[in-house]
């Protein structure tokens, strides 16, 4: 087996370079704080908000995919 899938998903997800346009004017820079929104605390299984990460200092997120 191929290390890296030689088709991923294309056949369900096809690029469209204005999408990735509208994506690079208006998504949040690198800098900008991201909205507060509900996150699951991994520890506990319950429900924390983004703002509460953000009194201990800079918090990071990372979105990727399992696909």
């Amino acid at each position: 087996m191929d290390a890296v899938p030689r088709d991923y998903n294309y056949v369900n997800w096809v690029p469209d370079p204005s999408e990735f346009v509208r994506f690079a004017n208006e998504a949040p820079k690198a800098t900008s704080r991201a909205p507060s929104f509900p996150l699951e605390d991994l520890e506990t299984g319950g429900t924390i908000q983004m703002k509460e990460l953000w009194k201990g200092g800079i918090a990071l997120i990372e979105f990727g995919s399992f696909t």
